[in-house]
């Protein structure tokens, strides 16, 4: 049977985000470095799952049971039985990140620079336009 969809985008919150969230708050809290970087890793995962997720949402949402997959893949992401989001991370996430981490910093430096750059700009430009309105009135 699938579950309606507020029902499963529910339950997906609880297990994908809150929860998550909850144990990140305690990991904080703890003097234990170990669960942070589990966390870390997870939160990794899970943001790149749903970032990836947002752009094929259209496509694979027709599918059947795909809410239902969806809450699975959370809970093998975090259970400890299955250890996913290390798998993932360990597998084929650090492995992608490390080939790749000297272009993605040079791509991060350049967005930065370059919106840094557009931002002074458009401060510039505002500050003109605020100045022009007060000799209006």
């Amino acid at each position: 049977m699938v579950l309606p969809k507020i029902v499963t985008g529910i339950i997906q919150g609880i297990v994908a985000f809150l929860y998550p969230a909850y144990k990140s708050f305690k990991a904080i809290k703890s003097e234990d470095k170990d669960d942070d970087t589990e966390l870390l890793v997870y939160w990794t995962v899970a943001g790149l799952f749903s970032f990836f997720e947002f752009w094929a949402d259209i496509i694979v949402s027709w599918f059947p049971f795909y809410y239902e997959l969806k809450i699975a893949f959370f809970i093998f992401l975090q259970n400890p039985w299955f250890n996913g989001a290390q798998f993932l991370w360990k597998t084929f996430i650090r492995p992608f990140l490390d080939s790749k981490e000297a272009q993605i910093d040079k791509g991060i430096n350049k967005a930065k620079t370059e919106g840094t750059k557009y931002g002074k700009k458009a401060m510039n430009e505002a500050k003109k336009l605020k100045n022009r309105t007060r000799k209006i009135n």
